[in-house]
């Protein structure tokens, strides 16, 4: 027997025991409530295991009924209870695994936060080792809106590994969901079967991302002023330094006219001695 036999009877084992219950209730009277799950099996088609995901669904709905979920105010974070997985486990091929639903809550936000109304499905398997691939699937329903899908759970971590996690836009209202499927690990295959949950979305404004201002436009500057009004650095360019006048050519010197020099005396005339 394979790990999709056992997957198959054990849903429909699951399915039956909690339709069983369903037979002491009345039906739901909602009329978006059933639109939705009559989607969710237009979606299953054929798949058996979708079906059965469906079914346990539609039995929770008939159990609990459509008013009593309207008016659920807790936010239930874990699904009602832990999905009985065959196949693998760290004590015996039987153990459990843990589904539970992570949305945004009222109080400050950051980066990392989900947007209101987006709802992150995650599953924790009792199993060691690293999952090699998800075959994990939700089925989800708004009650108050009536929207509803059926998504694989195939978000992948930055090694590209199965994150076992997927986020779906849900919207705000009271949402329930059931988690079914598989997950292969190196040797071992656990096969998970159907379990449900009911989770409160709250209507929450979405955070809108503030554009940055635009710097101030600067204050024209009077002329001449040499400092601006808001009390800013002084843009304006300074007034060219002035050229100074050149200065005025020196007088020329006066020249001094060299006095003649004196003529040489003359030679004496001869004088006749008398003999």
């Amino acid at each position: 027997m394979n790990g999709r036999s056992i997957a198959g009877r054990a849903a429909t084992v699951t399915a039956a025991s909690i339709g069983a219950l369903a037979l002491l209730t009345a039906p739901a009277s909602a009329a978006p409530l059933e639109d939705g799950l009559t989607h969710l099996t237009e979606i299953a088609g054929e798949d058996t295991a979708a079906r059965a995901g469906v079914g346990a669904l539609t039995s929770f709905t008939e159990i609990v009924g459509g008013d009593a979920l309207r008016e659920v105010a807790a936010q239930f974070t874990p699904f009602s209870y832990a999905a009985p997985t065959f196949g693998c486990g760290s004590n015996g091929p039987i153990t459990t695994i843990i589904a539970a639903a992570t949305y945004e809550g009222p109080g400050p936000r950051d980066e990392f936060s989900l947007t209101p109304g987006d709802m992150r499905f995650s599953a924790s398997p009792r199993h060691s080792g690293v999952p090699l691939a998800s075959g994990l699937s939700v089925a989800w329903v708004n009650v108050n809106t009536g929207h509803s899908g059926i998504v694989a759970l195939d978000d992948q971590t930055e090694y590209h590994l199965p994150s076992l996690s997927k986020t779906v836009h849900t919207g705000a209202g009271t949402v329930i969901a059931s988690m079914w499927g598989a997950i292969d690990y190196p040797g071992a295959r656990c096969v998970m079967t159907p379990t449900v949950g009911t989770f409160v979305v709250p209507d929450l404004p979405v955070q809108q991302t503030e554009a940055p201002a635009a710097p101030p436009t600067p204050e024209p500057i009077s002329p001449g002023s040499g400092e601006s009004n808001s009390g800013g650095p002084n843009t304006s360019k300074a007034p060219a330094p002035e050229t100074p006048a050149p200065a005025p050519a020196p007088a020329p010197a006066e020249t001094t006219t060299p006095s003649p020099a004196p003529a040489a005396p003359s030679a004496p005339s001869a004088v006749t001695v008398d003999g």
